[in-house]
């Protein structure tokens, strides 16, 4: 019994996986939390006619302080990892689940100049 893989199911498997890892998306501002530095952001690119949904609850990185608006432009990373355990406490621990770059655990970059947009 041949246990090979064609090249046509490799490529099949590889884009399989790629399809469902998540690393990074440009996405914008739907509303902002300053006391707990967390946002709801609407991923700006679809697959296919598909949106992406809202990711809500997402830390925002804010190595100093500016307004941040709805509309606003930002690009979310996906840890390698669930982050709702660190998230929360800010202590090391094991994470609460077996996620792998999950929409779940994204954390949003802001401040970027976009579409011509003045600032």
């Amino acid at each position: 019994m041949n246990n090979t893989l064609s090249h046509e199911e490799r490529d099949a498997f590889k884009q399989e996986i790629f399809h469902s890892l998540h690393c990074a998306l440009p996405g914008n501002i739907i509303s902002f939390d300053p006391d707990r530095q967390t946002a709801s952001i609407q991923p700006a690119v679809k697959l296919g006619s598909v949106s992406y949904p809202v990711l809500t609850d997402v830390p925002v990185f804010m190595p100093m302080s500016f307004e941040i608006n709805p509309g606003d432009a930002c690009l979310v990373i996906f840890s390698d990892m669930d982050i709702d355990n660190w998230f929360e406490t800010g202590e090391t621990s094991a994470p609460n689940s077996s996620r792998r770059h999950s929409l779940s655990d994204g954390f949003a970059f802001v401040g970027f100049k976009v579409g011509g947009a003045s600032s």
